[in-house]
């Protein structure tokens, strides 16, 4: 038996794409990995479909798209694989017909984020859902907008070991102790108007130092706004390695995880790789309120919620003052436990599917 997983992206632009290949190799299940490369880096172990998305116009994408299916299915017929498992709605919608005339229950639809192709193809998108063995998704919030005809399982955005890690780690002293407080933004900038709004409330107030630790397609837009307003409490610090992120945290108190609620991204059902790393760090967060991360943190109790961003100066004064170590270390601790919990049932739901004849 062999497995395929199909992937319309670079490999480096996945960190859960092991989340399924690490219980492949603890099974011993031989796999194939077939990728988009659009950036041309040639990775190790994958089939690879090649085509550039840049300074392309929006026919030209469309026309990829369709080359990209034909690859797909001329493996997929040349191999007769056993099982499938797809990343992202879009591809699963791309190939809707192929998979449920061929490859019904028998694969696994992975899903991160919201796309316009979920709600224009919507009869494609439910049928490839409701054909599908179960749907891991990266929020329950995503419930919110999905098909209900689906199987859906939580698949959080985590790597269980540092989630093991940083559950037997003696844990980070939380403190306030200085007069500023360090309020950061690490990770993809790409949410201006989020950031905006959050820069603004905060720029040139004393008690507030803001840093954007990372590189993103809106960048350039913050760095012209601060100059171009003479912001004297911000930094930006760029692109950064994984493995820096604690040391590049040291300072932080808290970490800004505010996003836009529009219907666009569904921001509101999104759950931030950044609110994984405040309770890993233990560094309390904040987040806008009537999400699905609000929920996480009201049930959790490790940062704080805003419902309007001109609450911000004041929510992080208050928390500052009232600040409750011993209950903020054990929120922390009881939502790792329970994505620990989340993730060995899904460790067993995948396991189930692929050893499943």
């Amino acid at each position: 038996m062999k497995v395929v997983l199909l992937f319309p992206n670079n490999v480096f632009t996945s960190p859960y794409l092991k989340y399924f290949t690490q219980i492949l190799d603890k099974e011993n299940i031989p796999y194939d990995l077939i990728i988009w490369d659009r950036e041309n880096k040639a990775e190790e172990g994958c089939i690879s479909f090649r085509s550039s998305n840049q300074k392309k116009t929006k026919f030209s994408k469309l026309f990829d798209f369709l080359r990209f299916r034909k690859f797909l299915i001329e493996h997929l017929k040349k191999k007769d694989y056993a099982k499938v498992i797809v990343f992202s709605g879009q591809l699963g919608i791309l190939l809707s017909d192929y998979l449920v005339k061929h490859y019904r229950k028998k694969y696994v639809l992975d899903i991160r984020d919201y796309s316009k192709p979920m709600h224009i193809f919507k009869n494609r998108f439910k049928k490839v859902i409701a054909n599908a063995n179960f749907i891991s998704i990266s929020s329950n919030g995503f419930k919110e907008w999905l098909p209900t005809n689906g199987n859906y399982l939580l698949s959080h955005n985590i790597d269980i070991k540092l989630i093991a890690d940083a559950l037997v780690a003696i844990p980070n002293t939380v403190t306030f102790n200085n007069d500023i407080i360090n309020v950061d933004t690490i990770g993809q900038i790409k949410d201006f108007e989020s950031d905006l709004k959050f820069v603004d409330q905060l720029k040139n107030d004393i008690r507030f130092r803001m840093k954007f630790i990372g590189f993103g397609n809106t960048l350039e837009l913050l760095k012209e706004h601060a100059d171009r307003e003479n912001i004297s409490n911000v930094l930006f610090l760029g692109a950064y390695k994984k493995e820096k992120e604690k040391e590049l945290l040291k300072d932080t108190d808290v970490i800004n995880i505010l996003i836009s609620r529009t219907e666009f991204n569904k921001g509101a059902t999104l759950m931030s790789n950044r609110i994984y790393l405040s309770a890993l760090l233990k560094i309390p967060c904040i987040v806008n309120n009537k999400t699905e991360q609000s929920n996480i943190i009201e049930k959790y109790k490790f940062g704080i919620v805003v419902d309007k961003y001109d609450e911000l100066p004041n929510k992080l004064i208050d928390y500052k003052e009232t600040f409750d170590k011993d209950n903020f270390m054990s929120g922390c601790v009881a939502f790792l436990n329970d994505v620990k919990k989340d993730y060995q049932l899904f460790e067993s739901k995948v396991t189930e599917f692929l050893t499943e004849k």
